[in-house]
């Protein structure tokens, strides 16, 4: 199934919009992996009415023609909940649709659920979520990832075909990785942010999953758009192209093996990454593994970057313009601080905290300034190596699916070891995209691109997958 048949037989009345919507509900409705937070029937079915009517009153149809999306539930759709997995967010409904959300429904399509999710995003696991844990549908006794874990099983389940999640350090690819699909993060700006919860601002985009290359396209192509309500976004609109990617000659350069990133790399994801890197190889890629210097400090600079950004971003949520809000307090101080120790869960809480030190005018923020002008010196780098290189690649993650029952507590920083690999892309906002070596749960390579190298990347990424075949 993909999307190009799928639209075609909503098209042509083969089956309603109505019908199949309902079969698309029936399954979400069962939530057997806790992929989901909400969804809303009424508004779904009513939708879908309305497009079987646009059809027999032979208007104009759009590309996602009928097509039901789940999206993550830190993305605005004004007729659904929005909590962010968080008690904060429990009862919020928004009154307005994010960008991506306004493209997805311009072209016909529905969006049929808010999927499960770390609360405000913070987390590789899904286990911070108020709603509970998500269970890979590859084996439920096994995490899916995080932060965007109920997208990512929505399309591993194939209860919809194509999802959207957010991305600020691996939260797309991750989850991509451990369910055996492909994961896309864009390149900054290339993605509206309007209308998404921020947690970083410098390090989220909105970012996409799928089965296959061609739907991933599609959904690329509608998803991006400038966009004159998100300062950061593109100026003008990003052609995403099929074209025959030719392996033959090409420079791609390897990560060299000593580097600190594939600390903890596991035995089968190692093995799963040289089948892939053999792959390439037999494709014609001429592979040369290259030393990076500044990418040691990729985690340490990302954890503070990001923790400083959620310590900011985090404060509009006091407990009165809205949101959760304590029962019972004194006075003003009293109130912020039970609603927010009520509302939020301890690993926001944690990052919070973190953040507000980094921040803190004691010592004029010198670890603050110190993790920006390391940022600025990754991304230098790896510009650099695509002055040689047409392409970088990477294990996705170092390990696959931990168990849920895994216990972290004693090293609450765990979560960041895993995607080292893909946190240089979003302290660079450079493009990387998730694709599976084998079937099953296994290990994924990744192909990162320069900025606006996007269309070069899906492309290569088409490639290795149809050689796969």
């Amino acid at each position: 199934m993909n999307i190009e048949n799928i639209v075609n037989r909503l098209k042509s009345g083969e089956i309603s919009v109505v019908d199949y919507t309902k079969e698309t509900l029936e399954k979400i409705e069962k939530n057997e992996h806790n992929a989901y937070i909400s969804f809303n029937e009424e508004d779904s079915l009513k939708r879908a009415e309305y497009l079987d009517n646009k059809l027999k009153n032979g208007e104009e149809l759009g590309k996602l023609f009928g097509l039901p999306i789940a999206v993550k539930d830190n993305i605005s759709y004004k007729n659904m909940k929005m909590t962010c997995a968080s008690k904060m967010l429990e009862d919020f409904t928004p009154i307005y649709n994010a960008t991506v959300v306004d493209n997805l429904l311009k072209e016909d399509a529905i969006i049929i659920a808010k999927t499960n999710m770390d609360e405000f995003a913070m987390g590789a696991s899904s286990k911070t979520s108020y709603f509970g844990v998500v269970k890979n549908n590859l084996d439920t006794a096994k995490i899916a990832g995080g932060s965007s874990s109920g997208s990512a099983v929505a399309v591993s389940n194939e209860d919809v075909l194509v999802a959207l999640g957010t991305d600020t350090g691996g939260s797309v690819r991750g989850p991509a990785s451990y369910t055996n699909i492909i994961g896309y993060k864009p390149t900054y700006s290339l993605l509206s942010r309007y209308g998404v919860v921020s947690m970083a601002n410098t390090l989220d985009q909105v970012g996409l999953f799928a089965q296959n290359i061609d739907d991933l396209r599609l959904l690329s192509e509608i998803t991006s758009s400038p966009d004159e309500n998100d300062m950061t976004s593109i100026l003008e609109a990003y052609n995403f192209e099929k074209e025959d990617y030719d392996f033959k000659g090409k420079n791609i350069a390897v990560i060299s093996t000593d580097s600190v990133l594939y600390d903890g790399i596991e035995d089968s994801v190692k093995s799963d990454y040289q089948q892939a890197l053999e792959r390439l190889r037999d494709l014609g890629a001429n592979l040369e593994e290259v030393e990076l210097k500044y990418a040691f400090y990729a985690n340490p600079v990302y954890n503070i970057i990001m923790s400083s950004e959620v310590s900011s971003n985090m404060s509009r949520f006091d407990g009165i313009r809205y949101g959760h809000q304590t029962e019972d307090y004194k006075d003003i101080s009293e109130l912020f601080i039970k609603s927010r120790s009520e509302g939020l869960g301890e690993e926001v809480q944690r990052r919070i905290a973190l953040g507000t030190m980094y921040l803190s005018a004691d010592d004029d923020q010198k670890i603050y300034k110190k993790g920006l002008q390391l940022r600025t010196l990754i991304k230098e780098e790896l510009e650099e190596l695509f002055e040689k290189y047409d392409l970088i690649v990477t294990p996705t993650t170092t390990n696959l699916p931990p168990a849920i029952d895994e216990k972290t507590e004693k090293d609450p920083l765990s979560d960041f070891k895993a995607d080292g690999f893909n946190v240089i892309v979003n302290l660079a906002g450079m493009c990387g995209l998730s694709v599976p070596v084998r079937e099953g749960i296994s290990g994924s390579i990744q192909f990162i691109g320069n900025r606006f190298e996007d269309n070069k990347v899906i492309n290569a990424a088409d490639r290795f997958l149809g050689e796969a075949k």
